[in-house]
Order: structure tokens, then C-alpha cells, then sequence
């Protein structure tokens, strides 16, 4: 009896543990599927970033017709490039069966774009697995821009490995875009009134509502395609040249004493009377859709009766700012993003309800809106920032953008205010300047202000701020 109750007792023991193998070798294929699935997933999510980067950095994107599919492909008359036709139906078209981008890896030249070891697209995650198949086509949804679905397999030796498809439906933020380096509704205007006019700009348009006045004509640079792609200033130029620069102005333009009127012939970049016809195109910045995005996911500031900002418009004591501190950048790369200062009263500007707003700052870097006159005294140098020229007059190719090194930069980005904007010193900026009144040097010195105009802002890109976003509830994983 003791001898057939041992047997029992080690029979039992024994089935115990080849259950528990069993059991434990079920729960290592168990887990080891659920880490391929989690590792696929996050290779075809990687695939979707990798396609919204391309939207927001065009030097990203692939060249030729795939690069050209994800750029802006209408222009509107009144907000200029647009994902979007004068109805709001969206550019892309395709479908999922027949897609407007198409990336297959079972094609090896996809394949090297995607998973090749040397440029491949994904190289860094080809020990996790490789991306199979990137698509993108129209939406469902309608107001929405396209759709992103990504197919990727996980590494599983001798096996194809465990593949995952996820899509996602992408929204578009409304940033305006920017169409000239300087724009100023009103005149360009000295504190002495009878100096030059007291802006430089290169690679762009200056578009000036008034009247502008040059000591000389040789301060007005010529237009040339001969004209070297420099971060030099023109006070450091033997002669004033740019490949870009047209000046638009809606009244008169003379030189010194002498105007047009009495023969002087101007340079062929320079337009006057442009108003009333055919009329400047200046670009017009919404007030309301401006304050609605600054409060979805930019910063918004109110202003109180201390001259101090007050974030998400809580005037509370303790929690205003200045205006140094909500424009202020450590250093190049920390983006402001999308800053809002609104109005006094908080209601679409008027001629009573801008105030003033001093700022000092040695270095900005964002989209600033200001519903105030602006009065700018940077301090300091300024920092270097690298630049990157526009194209070729006639092409888009970004092979033809020529980098250079801007120094002394003070702003990197767009100041716009609905007032007056009047400067001390000689501010350098990166992107583009817009007053939607005069534009103005207060100090009485003779400086300028210089503008290297950014053609990214020409498509609506702004560095820092998020041109396409995932649509809540689109996210899909198959």
C-alpha cells in the first residue's frame, strides 16, 4: 500500500510539472507574440511620424512627385497656398485601394527607401522589424486632409514575423501664410522724418502702403540673378544685390529731393502707385481665428492695468509677466510657438484699444501676434542661426535653397501687430515683419531694420508650430 501510494504520488508530481512546462511554454509564445504585435504597432506608428514630418519639413520629404503630393497644391487669392480647393474638398484623392502615396516593400526599390541599411527611412528600427507598406489617401471624414496607414512586421527569425496595419486621419492647423519679408499698411516713417527709408530686406517682397523715400537710389538693392547668396549685410556689400527683392509700394517713391515725377528712372524691382489699382496684396491676419488657435494650442496672453501679460487671460495678482519674459528664447531651437497678446479689452483691434507693448529681448523665436503698437529695443547681439535662401525664381526643388549662416539675428520667426511698430537699434531678423500700421525707427539714428525673409513662411510653415495634427477618433489599429 505505501509502495502504490509513492507511485500515485510521483505520477501525480509528475503530470503537475509537465502541465506547468506546458503552461510556462504557452506563456512565453503568448508573450513573445504580444511583444511582436507591440513592436509592430510601433514600427507602423513610426511610419504615420514619419509622414506628418514630412508636411512640416518639406527637406524631409521625398524628392520628385511624391514630395510634390505632400506640398500645398492650390492657391487661394485671398490666404495663398492651400491643401484645400476654393470648396474645401482636400487635394488628396486616392483611395485605399489606389492611394495618391504609395510605398510597397515588396518592391525593392521601396524597400531600400523604407528598410535600406545605408539611407532607409527606418534603418535605425530594422533590429525591431521592417515597415512593409505606407500609404496615404483621401480622408472620410469630411474638413480633414488625408489619410496615413502604415503596414510593419516584426523581426522573427524564420518567420515572416507578426505584421499590424494602423491608420489615422489627419487635421490641418490655419496658419496664414506669409507672402513678403516686410509689410506695412501705413508709412515707412523716421523719427526725424527725413531720412531713408529705415528697412533692408532680402530674399523677399517689401509691400509698404504709403509713400517711401530713399536718400539714393544706390540704397535700393538690384534685383539680379547674378547677386551672390550671402548671410552678408548690405552695409557690408560694395554694392547692394539680391536675387529676389521686389518693393511694392501704393504711393510715390522718390530719392532725396528729387522724386520720379522729374525724370529720375527707377530700378525695375521697385513698383509705385499700386494703389488703388491694381492693389497691394497684403496678407490679411483674422483676428478671431488667430485667438481661437492660441487658445487651443498656442499661448494666450490678456493684458492687465500694470502693463503685464497674464497667461490663458487669468488676470490674477502673481501670475503676470512681461513682455521680455513671454518673448524671450534661451537660445536657437527654443520655439515660442504660436503667442497671442490680445487687446486691451479683449475685442478686435480699434484705434482705442491697442496700447503699447515695449519689448528689449537679445533673441525671439516664434509666431508672435501683437494687438498693440510694438516698440522694439533689442538688446544684446542677437544670436547666429542657420538659414536656408529661397529656391530659384521658377523652381521649388530644395536642391536649389543655398544655406547660409545668418549672425546678429534678434528674431527667428514672424512678429505681426495690428498697430505701429516702431525699433531702436539695427533688429536682424529671420522670417518676416507685418504692421498693420506704420513701420518706423524711433531712435532718430539713421539704423535700420533688416529682414532676411524665411520662404517656408510662403507655405504656411513655421517652425515650432504644428501645421497637421491626428484627428480625435480616426486612430485605427488592424
Amino acid at each position: 500500500m505505501v509502495l502504490l501510494g509513492t507511485v500515485l504520488t510521483l505520477l501525480i508530481l509528475a503530470v503537475l510539472g509537465m502541465t506547468s512546462l506546458n503552461l510556462a511554454g504557452l506563456e512565453i509564445q503568448a508573450a513573445g507574440a504580444t511583444r511582436e504585435e507591440r513592436t509592430a504597432q510601433h514600427l507602423a506608428e513610426a511610419a504615420v511620424d514619419q509622414v506628418m514630418t514630412w508636411f512640416h519639413d518639406p527637406g524631409a520629404a521625398p524628392e520628385g512627385p511624391v514630395g510634390a503630393l505632400l506640398a500645398k497644391r492650390f492657391e487661394l487669392p485671398g490666404s495663398g497656398p492651400s491643401f484645400f480647393d476654393a470648396q474645401g474638398r482636400s487635394q488628396f484623392t486616392g483611395t485605399a485601394e489606389k492611394p495618391d502615396v504609395l510605398f510597397d516593400a515588396t518592391q525593392p526599390a521601396h524597400d531600400e527607401l523604407l528598410n535600406g541599411p545605408t539611407a532607409g527611412w527606418f534603418r535605425s528600427l530594422r533590429g525591431l522589424g521592417r515597415v512593409l507598406k505606407l500609404k496615404v489617401y483621401r480622408p472620410t471624414r469630411p474638413g480633414l486632409l488625408c489619410t496615413i496607414e502604415a503596414t510593419a512586421a516584426a523581426a522573427s527569425p524564420g518567420s515572416p514575423g507578426l505584421a499590424r496595419t494602423v491608420s489615422v486621419q489627419l487635421g490641418t492647423r490655419t496658419i496664414p501664410a506669409v507672402r513678403a519679408a516686410v509689410q506695412a499698411a501705413g508709412l515707412l516713417a523716421t523719427a526725424t522724418g527725413g531720412a531713408s527709408a529705415p528697412v533692408e530686406v532680402h530674399w523677399g517682397d517689401l509691400k509698404v502702403g504709403g509713400d517711401v523715400r530713399w536718400n539714393t537710389i544706390d540704397a535700393v538693392p538690384l534685383k539680379t540673378d547674378l547677386a551672390p547668396v550671402t548671410g552678408q549685410s548690405y552695409s557690408e556689400m560694395a554694392r547692394r544685390e539680391d536675387r529676389w527683392v521686389e518693393i511694392w509700394v501704393g504711393g510715390s517713391v522718390s530719392f532725396g529731393a528729387t522724386s520720379p515725377a522729374t525724370g529720375v528712372s527707377l530700378p525695375v524691382n521697385i513698383h509705385p502707385w499700386q494703389e488703388p489699382v491694381p492693389g497691394l496684396r497684403m496678407d490679411q491676419w483674422d483676428y478671431e481665428s488667430l485667438k481661437h488657435a492660441a487658445l487651443l494650442y498656442g499661448r494666450y496672453y490678456a493684458r492687465g492695468r500694470d502693463s503685464l501679460l497674464y497667461p490663458d487671460g487669468i488676470v490674477e495678482p502673481g501670475r503676470g509677466v512681461t513682455a521680455d519674459e513671454v518673448f524671450a528664447s534661451g537660445g536657437v531651437g527654443d520655439h515660442r510657438g504660436l503667442v497671442f497678446i490680445d487687446t486691451l479689452d479683449r475685442l478686435p483691434p480699434r484705434a482705442d484699444n491697442l496700447g503699447t507693448i515695449a519689448v528689449a529681448t537679445d533673441y525671439a523665436e516664434g509666431l508672435f501676434v501683437v494687438n498693440a503698437h510694438l516698440s522694439w529695443k533689442p538688446r544684446g547681439t542677437g544670436r547666429p542661426v542657420p538659414a536656408l535662401s529661397p529656391p530659384r525664381e521658377g523652381l521649388t526643388s530644395l536642391a536649389t535653397r543655398v544655406p547660409v549662416q545668418l549672425s546678429g539675428v534678434h528674431l527667428q520667426g514672424v512678429v505681426y501687430t495690428a498697430g505701429n511698430l516702431l525699433f531702436e537699434g539695427r533688429p536682424r531678423v529671420y522670417g518676416a515683419v507685418l504692421a498693420a500700421g506704420s513701420l518706423g525707427e524711433a531712435g532718430g539714428t539713421g539704423n535700420s531694420l533688416e529682414v532676411w525673409y524665411n520662404h517656408d513662411l510662403r507655405g504656411g510653415l513655421v517652425r515650432g508650430l504644428p501645421l497637421v495634427y491626428p484627428a480625435a477618433g480616426t486612430w485605427q489599429l488592424q
